[in-house]
């Protein structure tokens, strides 16, 4: 059985965005180079074109009603998407277009790490259930949260100041522990193989996103090889964020094998 027409319509739009931000994102960065001023007021288009893609794969989620898996699964996949709508609307909205930009931008992708920490945390859980009525706490969160408290430990005894560093070390344990958990979803046997393929796929897709996503916070002077660099991958981010978005909201209906 295939998705209904608003599904499919849904895609149809993500598909739109997608080619027109990815192309303006090439002619910004043709036009502009590495001169920062000059990329941040060319790229208000895609800005909210990709805060608006989040949004698409998340109203994909609410017409997958009676071809769940179960409903906790539904509503644990529909809640990780939430999670990922604030984390963009604070990387996408926040981060550039609130006043004052320059005293708050830090805190803002500090936030949006936060939120994507906790989207990570319901895919592992969603992820990791053997059975409809699986409540087993997941053994593998054990490794992130201790990160996290270590992390969150250091930074109250001022062993290090910044806020960001420790989202960024906290959330690297959630997305690994939760790419394994993805990766181990086709054993399980619990998520039938093409809703297996569909998270396994997904994550992948994901967890090279976030690296892509480290590379582009790399700073440099404008025009420098490294500026450059991080440039070119914050435009490959979305090529990779797209799909993991989409296989992730389809995994949410019950395929057929």
């Amino acid at each position: 059985m295939g998705y209904s027409k608003y599904v499919y319509l849904l895609l149809a739009f993500t598909l739109l965005l997608f080619v027109t931000f990815f192309v303006r994102d090439w002619i910004v960065l043709y036009q502009c180079g590495a001169v920062d001023s000059c990329l941040k007021n060319s790229s208000h288009y895609q800005h909210i074109a990709k805060f608006i893609v989040p949004i698409l794969a998340a109203m994909i989620t609410l017409f997958i009603g009676k071809r769940s898996i179960c409903t906790r699964d539904r509503l644990l996949l529909q809640a990780a998407f939430l999670m990922i709508i604030c984390a963009d609307f604070c990387f996408k909205i926040l981060h550039n277009y609130f006043i004052p930009y320059e005293e708050n931008q830090g805190e803002f992708i500090s936030f949006g790490i936060i939120f994507f920490m906790l989207a990570q945390l319901l895919f592992i859980y969603r992820h990791t259930r053997v059975s409809d009525t699986d409540h087993t706490f997941p053994w593998i969160l054990f490794f992130p949260f201790a990160v996290s408290i270590s992390a969150a430990v250091l930074l109250m005894f001022h062993i290090y100041d910044s806020i960001m560093f420790f989202a960024v070390i906290s959330y690297g344990p959630f997305l690994f522990c939760s790419l394994y958990a993805a990766w181990k979803t086709l054993k399980k046997k619990y998520f039938p193989k093409r809703n297996a393929r569909l998270i396994k796929r997904g994550l992948i897709c994901f967890t090279c996103c976030d690296l892509l996503t480290g590379l582009s916070l790399l700073t440099g002077a404008d025009h420098s090889a490294c500026e450059i660099m991080a440039i070119i991958s914050n435009n490959f981010i979305w090529c990779l964020y797209t799909p993991a978005l989409i296989f992730l909201a389809l995994s949410g209906f019950r395929h057929t094998d």
